[in-house]
């Protein structure tokens, strides 16, 4: 799984460094993230200083992709008038981006660690019980409105989202589909009312007044309720039956 999180990475470096077409530096992150998720559910099997080393490796990459892709994401849903301003933030963001990609990296997996090991079913079900288990305790209730509350929320369902699709072959009999689709479109609408934050915040540093897409907003709002009621009453794949 690391091994294949870091050649996602490393295939996408030449077309972010290029900076013409925005989904490379969009799958860039996705591997990112993959590798974060990884990292936080197999802790504890892997060499602790390869695991930091790799941690401080995507921080310091997150740090500049991050504003990169945001300037690339809002510049595309400003209106014309704002798009020449917002190309200057998002080349500038694109010239710190390209200093890191280009410098030396060491792009290593973490090894793993000696260690008795449990069957690959037992460790997969406590781990997966664990993810939802935090995930349905900070979603209970929320208010939507709140965009920290979603953002942490979002962060919890990426995991678990993650590690169902990291560990669903620990269980080759079950249908897993079910409640990696409810994440996956209840992480969409978060992504989504993220995407106007984000659009909201930076179009602050432009100047003119940019037109608040309230409309958009509350009609991503009003499906939350149903597709967070989706995920909680899918099937746990890794539960006994």
């Amino acid at each position: 799984m690391l091994h294949e999180g870091l050649e996602q990475l490393v295939a996408n470096v030449p077309g972010a460094i290029a900076g013409a077409n925005p989904e490379y530096l969009h799958q860039l992150r996705v591997a990112m993230r993959r590798l974060r998720a990884a990292l936080h559910a197999f802790r504890g099997t892997m060499r602790e200083e390869d695991v930091r080393a790799l941690r401080k490796m995507l921080r310091r990459l997150a740090r500049v992709a991050g504003p990169a892709r945001d300037w690339d994401v809002c510049t595309r849903r400003l209106p014309a008038r704002l798009r020449p301003a917002a190309e200057r933030h998002r080349r500038a963001a694109y010239v710190e981006l390209r200093r890191l990609l280009r410098a030396p990296q060491l792009w290593l997996p973490p090894r793993g660690v000696a260690a008795d090991r449990q069957p690959l079913p037992d460790f997969a079900r406590t781990l997966l019980a664990r993810a939802d288990r935090k995930t349905l305790q900070e979603g209970a209730g929320i208010d939507w409105s709140k965009p920290r509350k979603r953002h942490a929320l979002r962060i919890l369902l990426r995991r678990l989202r993650y590690a169902c699709e990291f560990l669903r072959g620990a269980f080759p009999a079950r249908d897993a589909g079910p409640l990696i689709r409810s994440l996956q479109d209840l992480q969409d609408l978060l992504g989504a009312l993220n995407d106007l934050e984000v659009a909201r915040r930076l179009s602050a540093e432009l100047p003119g007044k940019v037109p608040r897409p309230d409309a958009k907003r509350a009609k991503l709002l009003a499906q939350l309720p149903d597709a967070w009621r989706r995920l909680t009453a899918a099937p746990r794949f890794w539960q006994h039956k």
